[in-house]
């Protein structure tokens, strides 16, 4: 089954996002430079030195905005090459982009399609080097405000930022925990080093379905990946079941690879909860924001009853309320299942999928 036939309708739509996006920046970076083109500009030319600010905007952004979107987002190929350290990572990005910015402006690519309405300047060339320094540092933070996102995560930077969770508060959230079957023999026959190379080709490889189903990943455990969704984001279409079976899609896809690189292929296994967490930040050192509440536990103890039972998906009773079923799953009600550190037994159903992906999308 070929890659890009996995999860079409989801990933359409994500692409579509990403070019509103993508369009976005663009435009308000083009209303940006135009206003401070006309700022800048001497007396009688604000027009030009607009239009010329508004380019270089615009050029600067689809150039920047369409790299990092496009090209180095969460899944793709190129975001699996080599990964250098972070501080490699800023000065990389520092030195292309600085050379996007100071090496072709669009002043210079007005002036050759338009020749004869550059006479003169429409600023001083003191301006000009003050706007290009000044490009440069915001270019330099850019770079490195992005690259801190990445470490923690953008969503959770984002929050972070905005001080979403300085006051704890409840949310009703969806817990999708991931593991990785067999990873125990997986690790002793590859060796550590080699062990941790294949879960962090896993864990990449699934980043784009989680993204696709706009899962947010909360945590990595050893062999397991936890993601999380909202309560409203996570009934959307039922965007935690397909996600898990989307993600065994997508490395069944490259298999191959698995094979040829690590001698086995990575097997998933899932349990899906949904419920009440406190949800805040912590720490003092290094912050971060932590949910808190029996749904990851009990969500971690049905994950544990999957591998008891030989499921490969289990979803408690109350997340399938949530999502209700769909057509292209089975359904088998596995009573209620006593699980450790819990007082009463709770409900839960066995999913398999009946339709492929491709064909279910």
């Amino acid at each position: 089954m070929p890659l890009r036939s996995v999860a079409a309708a989801p990933r359409d739509a994500l692409q579509r996002e990403r070019l509103a996006l993508f369009l976005r920046i663009v435009a308000v970076s083009a209303a940006i430079g135009a206003l401070y083109g006309a700022a800048i500009a001497h007396a009688g030319s604000s027009w030009l030195a607009s239009a010329i600010g508004s380019l270089n905007g615009a050029f600067i952004a689809a150039a920047i905005g369409g790299t990092e979107i496009f090209l180095l987002r969460e899944g793709s190929s190129t975001r699996r090459l080599p990964r250098l350290p972070f501080a490699g990572v800023v000065v990389l990005k520092t030195i292309v982009y600085g050379a996007i910015v100071t090496v072709v402006p669009a002043v210079h690519l007005f002036g050759l399609l338009f020749p004869g309405l550059l006479r003169q300047s429409p600023v001083d060339m003191r301006t000009e080097l003050v706007t290009v320094g000044f490009s440069l540092a915001v270019t330099l933070i850019f770079v490195v405000v992005l690259q801190a996102a990445g470490l923690v995560g953008r969503r959770t930077f984002r929050d972070l930022v905005l001080g979403r969770y300085r006051r704890p508060r409840l949310e009703r959230r969806f817990f999708l925990f991931v593991d990785v079957v067999g990873s125990t023999p997986i690790a002793e026959r590859l060796g550590p080093l080699e062990a941790h190379r294949f879960l962090a080709q896993v864990f990449s490889t699934v980043a784009e379905p989680i993204a696709a189903r706009r899962g947010e990943i909360y945590q990595y455990v050893g062999d397991e990946i936890v993601v999380t969704w909202t309560g409203p984001e996570g009934a959307r279409e039922g965007r935690p079941v397909h996600c898990f079976f989307e993600m065994q899609a997508t490395l069944a896809a490259v298999a191959a690879e698995f094979r040829r690189r690590f001698d086995t292929e990575p097997r998933l296994r899932a349990a899906l909860h949904v419920g009440e967490v406190v949800a805040g930040e912590i720490g003092e050192q290094r912050r971060a924001i932590v949910f808190h509440g029996d749904v990851m536990n009990t969500a971690s103890r049905l994950e544990q009853a999957a591998r008891e039972l030989g499921c490969s998906f289990i979803v408690s009773a109350d997340a399938l309320d949530a999502l209700g079923a769909a057509p292209e799953f089975a359904y088998r009600d596995l009573g209620a299942l006593a699980l450790r550190g819990r007082k009463d037994p709770m409900r839960a159903w066995s999913i398999e999928r009946v339709i492929p992906v491709a064909q279910a999308e």
